[in-house]
């Protein structure tokens, strides 16, 4: 129950923010950020609708797919997220907080992309391309910050025809921060591989096991100075799970050699979660 609250406060807050630094960073500018907020502006551009309800209505059959392949849970707290993001686009005004536009999309982009990791990261999304990006990433194994940046060209480039190409270039600066933002934040996609040389590989075998249900493949080792028998695990995590890694390390083998090395791929079953 706490760990919910917890993610109904943090992605409500996300939310909020989110909306803030669109309506004061990117729209004042004409800066499209892409995906289903991007369409959002430009339809709000040619036909005064606020955004905050094209936003809802665009996310609707994207809510469907998300249901399919990332689970109800995840869906229930994306659509608290929309529905937070949509008022926060009418409740804040749209006020440029600063005339320097190069200022402006790199702060926007920045402000949208750590929003939506830590959404995501969080338990949910902000809707949009981020449910398509999250199931491309299951699938795919790719980052969901790099994903969403190639699916947001195609608003960008839009934006070319409609607003000129001066602005186009400032707005693939915010969506180039953005993108980097969340894969800052979010780091599940990427994969480190832990090699622990131990004393204790039964304990801790158990351990990481129901820590993070992950497969462990056993070497038996023997010290080369002391000759004592060790036990050589080898198995792959994400980055976010890596503190907690060592900590359980830590507190059932102290003396643990460990090497982590990052992982560019992984093949076969793999957990994701």
């Amino acid at each position: 129950m706490l760990r919910l609250i917890y993610q109904i406060v943090l992605i409500g807050l996300c939310s909020m923010l989110f909306g803030f630094a669109y309506n004061t960073f990117l729209i004042p500018h004409k800066l499209a950020s892409g995906g289903v907020t991007g369409i959002a502006f430009f339809i709000h551009h040619f036909l005064n609708v606020n955004t905050g309800w094209i936003v809802i209505i665009i996310n609707i059959p994207l809510f469907l797919l998300g249901i399919k392949y990332l689970g109800k849970k995840f869906i229930l707290l994306t659509i608290y997220s929309v529905v937070v993001l949509s008022f926060s686009l009418k409740f804040f005004p749209i006020h440029a907080l600063s005339n320097d536009i190069l200022l402006s999309s790199m702060i926007g982009g920045a402000l949208y992309g750590i929003t939506v990791g830590v959404v995501i990261r969080s338990g949910g999304s902000t809707g949009g391309t981020d449910i398509v990006s999250l199931i491309l990433s299951q699938k795919k194994n790719m980052q969901v910050g790099f994903l969403s940046a190639c699916m947001n060209l195609l608003v960008v480039g839009t934006s070319g025809f409609v607003f000129g190409w001066n602005i186009t270039l400032y707005t693939i600066i915010a969506i180039y921060v953005a993108g980097r933002a969340v894969d800052m934040v979010y780091t599940t996609q990427n994969k480190l591989t832990l090699r622990i040389v131990t004393e204790k590989g039964d304990e801790l075998i158990d351990a990481l096991f129901h820590l993070h249900y992950r497969g462990i493949t056993v070497h038996n080792a023997e010290g080369a100075y002391s000759h004592n028998p060790k036990k050589v695990l080898i198995t792959v995590i994400t980055r976010f799970e890596l503190n907690e890694t060592k900590h359980t390390i830590k507190t059932i083998d102290p003396n643990a050699f460990v090497n982590i090395s990052q992982t560019l791929e992984v093949m076969g079953r793999f957990r994701k979660s």
